[in-house]
Formats: C-alpha cells, sequence, structure tokens
C-alpha cells in the first residue's frame, strides 16, 4: 500500500502513539491510516469507517511554500572537491577467448552395459 498522503489524523497512533499519523488513500480506494515511527496500517473497510477517518482529518498543505534551501557558511578556508578528469576514449576491448571445450566424459555403468564407449 503505497497512497498519496491526503492529511493527517487528529488522534496518536494506537500502536506508539505518535502525534502526526498519515492518512493516505489509493486511486479509486478507500483511506487508510499509517504510522511512520511504527508501522502500523489501519485501513477503511467501508464507506462509513471512511467518512469517520476523513472526519478526523486534518487537510493536507499543498499550497505552502517549500522549505527554502539551506545555504552553507561561509569559510576561511573552504573545502574544495576536485573533479575527476574526463575519462579518455577507451581503446576497443579485445574479443573474449572461447572457453575451453568440456572433457570428455569417462564412460558409466549405463554405458558399459549398453556397449557405448
Amino acid at each position: 500500500m503505497a497512497g498519496k498522503i491526503i492529511g493527517r489524523h487528529t488522534a496518536p497512533c494506537a500502536s506508539c502513539d505518535f502525534t502526526g499519523v498519515h492518512v493516505k488513500q489509493n486511486d479509486g480506494k478507500l483511506p487508510y491510516m499509517h504510522c511512520p515511527e511504527c508501522g502500523l496500517m489501519t485501513p477503511a473497510k467501508n464507506g462509513q469507517q471512511a467518512a469517520g477517518l476523513l472526519r478526523h482529518t486534518r487537510a493536507q498543505k499543498i499550497d505552502q511554500a517549500p522549505a527554502p534551501v539551506p545555504v552553507p557558511p561561509v569559510a576561511d578556508r573552504p573545502i574544495i572537491i576536485p573533479q575527476d578528469p574526463a575519462p579518455a576514449a577507451m581503446a576497443p576491448a579485445e574479443p573474449p577467448t572461447p572457453a575451453p571445450a568440456a572433457p570428455a566424459r569417462r564412460a558409466g555403468l549405463w554405458d558399459s552395459l549398453m556397449h557405448k564407449a
């Protein structure tokens, strides 16, 4: 079950008391609760349970601006990571050597009985 988060449940998780339980829903299916802390999943089994679950769900804020990208602090001697030089043109590889032929099999009991050698 990997659904899209549609909100957060107002009640804590029944197993671990986590307060930000996700309410998720797959396309065309009933919603379910998923606790990211302990992994407990509680699906709604019918429309009445789904309505009750959604009644106690805070909507996910979609219009919220994304978090700003953190800026590293200024240093008097910054760390510089050298870049690898561009790889040289590769020479054509030699064709692989064929595998050696399998050794001849020793004659077994059945071969000796049927006079195959």
